[in-house]
């Protein structure tokens, strides 16, 4: 068995990723280019894109799950594959994480929520217990979703906001409480 992990992703996403893998025991390989699978090579990957449209692109490929060793995820939480959990990221009992999320640096998932496919919680942000998060919505910084509260696929909800009711279709959303501005 090799310990060799391709992080692909240049960027700082990518070097937080790698950093963190690295303090996991990998060997990272870093790389900007979409790379051809070899065979078993697809079982050893991790695609560190913050963008979650371009993440989605990779949904065919056996993605490595990164998780920082401060981060805290409860043995009752169910995490697929792709995902990175930051440092001191939480993501506590019950809880669901879609295939290739992002939990970023010191975001909180709490109890019994589902986060969809490709989402990225940006730093900082709170989902209260039993949140959903359609796939592929972005949840700024510091922003905190309270419980109970559903948000669309493909949302975006902006840094700092405090969303207090469902979002029911994809949009942009901001302030507090957040409102629709496009």
């Amino acid at each position: 068995m090799t310990n060799v992990l391709i992080v692909h992703g240049a960027g700082g996403h990518g070097r937080v990723v790698s950093d963190a893998a690295r303090l996991l025991g990998w060997d990272v390989m870093e790389t900007d280019v979409k790379w051809r699978t070899a065979p078993g090579i697809d079982d050893l990957c991790h695609v560190a894109i913050g963008d979650n449209e371009t993440r989605s692109n990779y949904k065919n490929y056996n993605l490595q799950t990164i998780i920082h060793p401060t981060a805290y995820v409860d043995s009752s939480a169910e995490i697929q594959a792709g995902v990175f959990v930051g440092p001191r990221g939480v993501i506590h009992i019950s809880a669901k994480v879609g295939r290739g999320a992002i939990v970023n640096t010191g975001a909180i998932v709490e109890h019994d929520c589902v986060v969809g496919d490709w989402v990225h919680l940006s730093p900082g942000c709170v989902l209260c217990g039993t949140v959903t998060i359609g796939e592929g919505a972005w949840i700024g910084a510091n922003a905190t979703v309270r419980d109970g509260i559903s948000i669309a696929p493909w949302a975006v909800v902006g840094c700092g906001a405090v969303v207090t009711k469902d979002i029911v279709e994809s949009g942009t959303y901001v302030g507090a409480p957040a409102r629709r501005i496009k």
